[in-house]
């Protein structure tokens, strides 16, 4: 069977939930096409192994307190609080747990304000200012004499903050988006307190009868001023949609496989992008504990990080009888590595990193509940989120946002050109702004 539309959305996650939002209000006719089985992609929440309260095992935060992500909430009567992660965070540093900075030691070139200070605020400013050959942050850092204790912030705030390992992430591209970003990423963070699912669910409502599941699109093809798209049903059945507009919302990861076939191929500008921006590793993993004295040995902390591939976070850190779960961020090549092993694997090797950064006088418990995200080897993502290696840089992220011959479009969190991308909001707004793209092409049509 063959259908018609005005325009076809690819892809249910926050950008192509935003786009959709945008058409439905234009009172266009449109179609969103999502190969899983849910809406969401890369954000998803868990409310079994809190006893009903949320854990996200996908994004984690809402990154800034003036983004579009709060407009949504204001709209639905959803709530964000503050998450204290910077000021409450623990860092396992020569064989103790430490927190930065320790003002009674200002000149400890681990833990003091100097410190501190260098990996908050000099050293970012270095790389926004730096202009010689792009090298990796990991390179960089060992260029700039580093203190070890603002060396591992650095890290921090980008490196793991991009889903990359140090050797990975590149300078001048990350540091042409960190000019541009409104936010100061990293300090100010918040927390969805219904979860992004309760988002998510509101969000797709109004627009359920116009998205279609377990429907992957295997083929783009475009024809002059029209666009023809192959699917494939979750129980192998064919089918063809005709549009005369299509926007693309397909994760990074799935543009670099080359899993979905455009006809004519894309223009080589838009290849090249899709090749020079990296595609981050990430996962999360849940960890309900039983009989562990972690927050009573270290405090009240909001994080836990040791210099290791996972940090911990404490999604419920400042607030009345917490539930004593803990989830792990996993990032770069162990992310990778990690998500194709069995949950019991991901399970030991976890509680190990765990174990490492704490005295061995913190009893961390037992487990008796856990779950995970496999990003990384999910055949719809394969990854985490984009970010800028060592050659990457601002154009490439334009050049894949741009429209194609003015009927295909791009959205998705790697096409954010505002210094903002592997963001939540950062997709909504390419949702936005390749809605209003494509609804401009219709009008002058």
């Amino acid at each position: 069977m063959v259908e018609e539309r005005e325009v076809v959305v690819i892809g249910a996650g926050m950008a192509g939930l935003a786009c959709a939002q945008r058409l439905h209000e234009a009172r266009v006719d449109f179609l969103v096409l999502e190969a899983a089985d849910r809406v969401g992609g890369r954000v998803q929440t868990d409310y079994t192994i809190g006893g009903g309260r949320p854990f996200e095992i996908g994004a984690l935060m809402i990154h800034g307190k003036r983004v579009v992500t709060h407009a949504w909430l204001r709209e639905f009567g959803l709530h964000a609080r503050p998450l204290p992660t910077t000021r409450r965070a623990r860092f396992w540093h020569d064989g103790r747990v430490v927190r930065l900075p320790m003002g009674t030691n200002a000149f400890h070139r681990t833990i003091g304000l100097r410190a501190f200070y260098q990996g908050a605020f000099t050293l970012p400013k270095r790389m926004i200012a730096y202009e010689g050959p792009d090298v990796s942050l990991a390179e960089w850092l060992d260029q700039q004499d580093a203190l070890p204790g603002a060396r591992m912030l650095v890290d921090l705030l980008y490196a793991h903050a991009s889903a990359a390992d140090a050797d990975a992430l590149g300078v001048m591209g990350p540091a042409e988006e960190s000019a541009l970003a409104e936010e100061e990423f990293g300090y100010r963070n918040f927390q969805l307190v219904e979860g992004y699912d309760a988002l998510l669910s509101r969000r797709s409502a109004p627009l359920a009868d116009r998205i279609r599941l377990k429907t992957r699109v295997t083929a783009v093809r475009r024809t002059g001023d029209r666009v023809r798209l192959e699917t494939r049903g979750d129980r192998g059945d064919a089918g063809e949609v005709r549009a005369k507009r299509a926007v693309v919302t397909l994760p990074l990861g799935v543009l670099k496989s080359d899993s979905v076939v455009f006809e004519p191929p894309l223009p080589e500008a838009k290849r090249a992008a899709i090749r020079a921006i990296a595609f981050g590793d990430a996962m999360v993993i849940l960890l309900r504990l039983r009989d562990s004295d972690l927050a009573q040995r270290l405090g009240d902390f909001g994080l836990l990080w040791g210099q290791g591939p996972t940090s911990f976070h404490r999604p419920y850190v400042a607030t009345r009888n917490p539930p004593d779960v803990l989830d792990g961020f996993l990032v770069g090549r162990d992310a990778r590595r990690r998500a194709a092993l069995s949950g019991q694997d991901i399970l030991e090797l976890t509680l190990e990193e765990l174990r490492a950064i704490v005295p061995p006088s913190v009893h961390v418990g037992r487990v008796d509940a856990f779950a995970c995200s496999r990003w990384p080897v999910h055949p719809l993502i394969q990854g985490g989120y984009s970010f800028l290696p060592p050659g990457g840089t601002l154009q490439h992220r334009r050049d894949l946002a741009a429209p194609v011959d003015d009927v295909l479009f791009f959205a998705g969190e790697a096409t954010h050109t505002q210094g903002e991308p592997a963001t939540v909001h950062g997709a909504i707004e390419t949702g936005y702004r390749a809605a209003a793209e494509a609804l401009r092409s219709l009008c002058s049509a």
